[in-house]
């Protein structure tokens, strides 16, 4: 009970409220009773008129006679008067005599007993023993007073409690919702005092807070998209070089091998003719290689930029199924061709020409003799569409997503004869990412599609 109410604000100030109100309560009434004027409702004039009187009637008795009479005439002043006044009876010379104020007494007398010579002072005073009235109700009214009090002070102590502790408990349930991030919630506190300017900073704060979180955390997304970014690029970067220092070994290697064959005149070495024009093909082959690096880091090259240009892409397709009718003849392939007119797009004439010829270059070296390539193009939905199929082949399903890879080839032989350098389709992809076209591979029912939509 004792360690609630310690982490209790509200049972806090409730006890602390209703301590102090009654604690007012009780030294306002501690006062009251004990600094109230007694009021006096009878005055001194009745008793200085009878009082001469009575004292010459009693000179004449003794002094143990006169104790009675005195006694009497006592009893019937204090009935008369309510018990205000006190009767008192000295010897003139009495000590006691100087603390008595004639100005707070009746008259005094002097008075004489028949059988004594002793001369005594007579007089009335007010009696400072009898309750003031004030203090007199206020005693009676105790008990109902005590529960006026409790009642009072519950009830204040309540509403008083109520008044402080709800904004500052809105305050430290939003103060909490902040220490744990979470900055949703508003203090709805409509007061003008410090409460509701605390109040209305929490709520600035808590709203900057949130601005500056919301501001960090997308900052920080970026920041993690552009660091994994760094990395994948990397990653490629390494792989990259790393296949292309492979690839360029093996066609180096084959060279010396057979440079230093023929020099020596090792063998079948000696016939050097031979080995001179696959040398030379070889040479050709990583001229080619080459070549292909040098355009990947071209287009590659942070802030490589290309000119476009207006392209009839009508055009450009049947030019460069003009440049290659040679090849498609040699490989012995029907082409089919379903080209629309009219069809424009925006781009760099060179780098297209590259993919065009990538695309139909790789369609002829994978199509089977007699086998037939289908080029078509189209304009729908004001997207440029192309789309080249050979037939009679197709690529292994898990095969498709690497396609585009770098030096990525289906036969892992990397035979020459049964594949290029694994470059091709990287160039292309890279020349149509610059474009912003779409490049898609898959298998139909007939062979491989290639589709590309600008």
């Amino acid at each position: 009970m004792i360690r609630k109410i310690r982490n209790s604000l509200s049972a806090k100030v409730f006890l602390m409220t209703a301590v102090l109100m009654a604690a007012c309560c009780s030294i306002t009434y501690f006062c009251i009773t004990q600094f109230a004027p007694y009021i006096y409702t009878h005055d001194f004039s009745t008793i200085d008129e009878e009082l001469p009187y009575f004292i010459e009637d009693i000179s004449h008795f003794t002094k143990e006679e006169a104790l009675f009479v005195i006694e009497d005439y006592c009893n019937q002043i204090v009935e008369k008067n309510d018990d205000e006044f006190v009767f008192h009876l000295f010897q003139s010379n009495s000590e006691e005599l100087k603390q008595f104020s004639k100005n707070d007494t009746s008259q005094w007398c002097r008075l004489t007993f028949s059988d004594s010579i002793d001369e005594y002072v007579v007089f009335f005073s007010k009696n400072t023993e009898k309750e003031s009235q004030v203090v007199e109700a206020l005693q009676k009214a105790i008990p109902v007073l005590s529960v006026v009090i409790i009642v009072v002070s519950i009830i204040a102590a309540f509403f008083y409690t109520i008044y402080m502790t709800t904004p500052i408990k809105k305050i430290s349930r939003i103060s909490k919702q902040m220490a744990v991030l979470d900055f949703n919630g508003l203090c709805t506190v409509r007061r003008t005092d410090e409460i509701g300017v605390l109040a209305d900073s929490l709520n600035d704060l808590s709203r900057k807070l949130s601005s500056a979180l919301s501001e960090l955390q997308s900052a920080n997304q970026k920041l993690q998209a552009d660091i994994d970014m760094e990395r994948q690029l990397e990653r490629q970067r390494v792989e990259f070089f790393s296949a292309a220092s492979h690839e360029l070994k093996t066609p180096i290697t084959i060279i010396k091998g057979q440079l230093q064959g023929m020099l020596y005149q090792v063998g079948r070495y000696k016939d050097r003719e031979t080995y001179l024009a696959q040398s030379l093909e070889v040479t050709d082959n990583l001229e080619k290689m080459v070549q292909e690096l040098l355009t990947i880091s071209r287009l590659d090259t942070p802030g490589y930029a290309f000119n476009p240009s207006h392209i009839h892409f009508d055009k450009l397709i049947k030019d460069r199924l003009a440049a290659n009718e040679d090849l498609f003849m040699q490989h012995e392939l029907t082409v089919e061709k379903d080209i629309s007119s009219e069809v424009s797009i925006s781009g760099d004439l060179q780098l297209l020409q590259k993919v065009v010829d990538n695309l139909l270059g790789n369609a002829a070296a994978y199509s089977p003799a007699g086998e037939r390539i289908t080029v078509k193009v189209w304009r729908a939905d004001e997207k440029a569409h192309l789309t080249i199929e050979n037939t009679g082949v197709h690529i292994p399903d898990e095969d498709i997503p690497k396609l585009f890879e770098a030096f990525y080839r289906v036969d892992q032989s990397r035979n020459r004869q049964t594949g290029g350098t694994g470059l091709g389709l990287y160039i292309v992809k890279t020349i149509l990412d610059l474009h912003g076209a779409a490049i898609k591979i898959e298998n139909t029912a007939q062979g491989v599609m290639v589709s590309v939509q600008f």
